[in-house]
């Protein structure tokens, strides 16, 4: 499930950026109103959340199918 931190929007209506973040706290996404996504993968410890990588991608559906075809590499 994510978790909604802020939502910009335009002074005359219409979201402009969402940014959410999974209730785990292992990632935060900031998603664009054209569908540009920047994805942030945290690495958690009991002493902090330390940023591990960052994703961004204006084809999100082609990300998600480019990654789910790994599965058939193993």
């Amino acid at each position: 499930m994510w978790i909604i931190q802020t939502e910009h929007r335009r002074e005359g209506g219409g979201t402009v950026t969402i940014e959410l973040e999974s209730e785990d706290g292992k990632f935060d996404v900031n998603v664009r109103w054209d569908g540009c996504t920047e994805i942030h993968v945290y690495l958690i410890t009991e002493e902090s959340r330390e940023l591990e990588d960052i994703f961004h991608t204006c084809d999100l559906n082609g990300f998600i199918e480019k990654l789910q075809s790994f599965r058939f590499c193993l």
